[in-house]
């Protein structure tokens, strides 16, 4: 038998998303490569570092090197997964690396990797392992972005996932892709501006066929962009209904949705806690720079009854903002939680303005030399939206990081996140639904803590006002 090691990279210590123990779900990325691999002749085994090491602090790999290790990273965690790549390579293992991160920066990954993948991996996997089998693995394979009806044929190995680790919460794919351009997003650079939609029956077969109770829809945006697309989503909630699936469900779209009394209503009946939204910001002119055109045409003005539509339903709101986009000064942050208090929204998690490889708002920071965490490779660990990488022209770095502890001190320390939840059920009528966004809130005051952690450490290092143009003379790569 040959054996292959899946692995999940994550930075030692860190805390975020995957904090959220309520929705801490396996990496299905992982699944479908153990799915797709053609053959019996293959022995699986995974480690997702959020749980586990794969490498000790010496530098040595954790695990028996096996035939193939498969590296999946977005791009906080890819000078993790090149330093277990390169491990793994000293015992003889081949080492093959997908993901975001590869996919922008593929000749950066083969300096570290065998073999790069680039795009959605669905319909070149089998190619890999049959040219791996044959001793004619090239470098690098371009995967393209796929119809996502090939998902029809293939469902990801949950139980394998499962069996390791237990999770509690897996994630199914129903739409990939967004046609809009907001300058931070990196989903148009690596899933395309075409919004590409699974066909709903395909979907519902494969949460039938899974055991998995909770599911993430694990993509930015389950509703859509046109009327063809929130017809089609409403399908999809419709047969949940329908064939009794009985899922715990939430997923991520725009605030347009609120509109769409049939949508919510449906989804309510389907399972849905509530979903993750993107508010960004309550200042237009910032929405403006972002190109977040979807907020723009409600109007900030219109959040609150957006809200107020959603909460009727049920269901819970789940806001997600930008701090330090260009355009917000130091009153921002007193703006933000004024309306956090005002609208009633149920969980504020957020990003620090991060610009991800290969997006507009990276082009565009760079041409203005606001960059200072260049030192690349290392310094991808950096560019996750907990750290500062770049530069403020509209306040200090004082003034931001007094910012972010404002709006801890009065959303999340004392007793606002109770308060908050006794204002979730009045507003909801749905005590689930208020447990669900309570835990969650729990979960992200330890990220929130660690994030004034790191805005501190850079008060105290010194490196925001270093000008990394004049000083390094290696740059960073990224192609056009």
């Amino acid at each position: 038998m040959k054996k292959m090691m899946l692995i999940n990279p994550h930075p030692p210590g860190r805390h975020g998303e995957e904090s959220i123990s309520v929705i801490v779900q396996m990496p299905l990325n992982l699944g479908y490569i153990a799915a797709l691999t053609p053959g019996d002749d293959w022995e699986f085994d995974v480690i997702d570092e959020n749980i586990e090491p794969a490498m000790d602090d010496g530098g040595n790999i954790t695990f028996d090197p096996p035939d193939v290790v498969a590296i999946t990273a977005l791009t906080y965690q890819a000078p993790r997964a090149y330093k277990i790549a390169q491990a793994a390579k000293k015992l003889g293992s081949t080492t093959i690396m997908g993901g975001i991160h590869a996919s922008v920066s593929p000749e950066e990954a083969l300096q570290y990797v065998d073999t790069v993948v680039t795009g959605e991996v669905e319909t070149v996997w089998p190619q890999v392992i049959k040219d791996f089998e044959n001793g004619k693995l090239q470098r690098r394979y371009d995967a393209g972005l796929p119809n996502l009806s090939v998902l029809k044929k293939v469902y990801p190995d949950r139980e394998l996932l499962k069996r390791r680790y237990g999770y509690k919460f897996s994630s199914i794919i129903t739409t990939k892709g967004c046609p809009n351009r907001c300058d931070f997003c990196s989903v148009p650079t690596f899933q395309g501006q075409k919004f590409r939609e699974r066909p709903y029956e395909d979907v519902l077969d494969e949460m039938a066929a899974t055991d998995y109770k909770g599911l993430m829809f694990a993509e930015d945006n389950f509703y859509g962009h046109s009327d063809a697309s929130a017809r089609r989503a409403k399908n999809l909630f419709r047969g949940m209904i329908e064939r009794d699936l009985k899922k715990d469900w939430l997923g991520f779209t725009a605030l347009n949705i609120s509109q769409d009394a049939e949508a919510l209503d449906l989804m309510a009946k389907s399972g849905n806690f509530g979903f993750l939204v993107g508010i960004e910001s309550t200042n237009e002119e910032v929405l403006k720079k972002m190109g977040k055109r979807v907020n723009l045409r409600l109007g900030t003005t219109n959040y609150k009854d957006c809200i107020r539509k959603i909460h009727d339903a049920g269901l819970i709101v789940w806001a997600s903002v930008v701090f330090g986009a260009d355009g917000d000064g130091k009153d921002s942050f007193k703006k933000m939680v004024d309306f956090v208090h005002d609208c009633k929204v149920d969980i504020l998690t957020y990003g620090l303005d991060c610009p991800f490889p290969k997006t507009p708002l990276f082009y565009r920071l760079d041409s203005e030399k606001r960059l200072f965490r260049r030192n690349m490779p290392e310094d991808w660990e950096y560019y996750e939206t907990a750290h500062v990488v770049h530069r403020f022209v509209d306040m200090t770095l004082d003034d931001f990081v007094n910012g972010m502890q404002y709006v801890y001190d009065n959303v999340y320390a004392g007793d606002n996140i109770r308060m908050r939840f006794r204002s979730t059920i009045k507003e909801t009528g749905n005590p689930r639904n208020s447990m669900f966004a309570l835990r969650v809130s729990q979960d992200w005051d330890q990220v929130f803590t660690q994030v004034l952690d790191n805005l501190h450490k850079l008060q105290e290092s010194g490196d925001y006002y270093k000008d990394t143009y004049a000083t390094q003379e290696k740059t960073i790569s990224i192609p056009a």
